[in-house]
């Protein structure tokens, strides 16, 4: 799988987006700003204050990288979903302790 080279590494995010998917068995996502939650059947994203629903069978996330907001996903993905609703306090923040 590919990674995204970002040259704005540091604790904003950037305000694009790219989704890679790699024959429905992985998902990689750049600009990532909040992780709402994620199960084995789906996962809760943010991109900015845009909500981004991942759903699947049997999904692991690989790869959270906090200073650059690139998750990586595996498993079966079924679908992919956005809408426009408001973030919570972030999974990711509460795994590194920043408020």
């Amino acid at each position: 799988m590919e990674n995204s080279n970002l040259n704005n590494v540091n604790e904003t995010v950037p305000n694009n987006h790219k989704i890679t998917i790699d024959s429905r068995n992985a998902i990689t996502i750049t600009g990532i700003t909040n992780v709402e939650s994620a199960s084995e059947n789906g996962l809760l994203l943010y991109v900015n204050n845009t909500a981004l629903s991942i759903d699947g069978e049997k999904l692991k996330v690989q790869k959270i990288d906090v200073d650059t907001g690139i998750v990586e996903v595996i498993g079966l993905i079924k679908s992919l979903k956005y809408s426009d609703a408001k973030p919570h306090r972030s999974i990711l923040k509460k795994l590194t302790n920043k408020q």
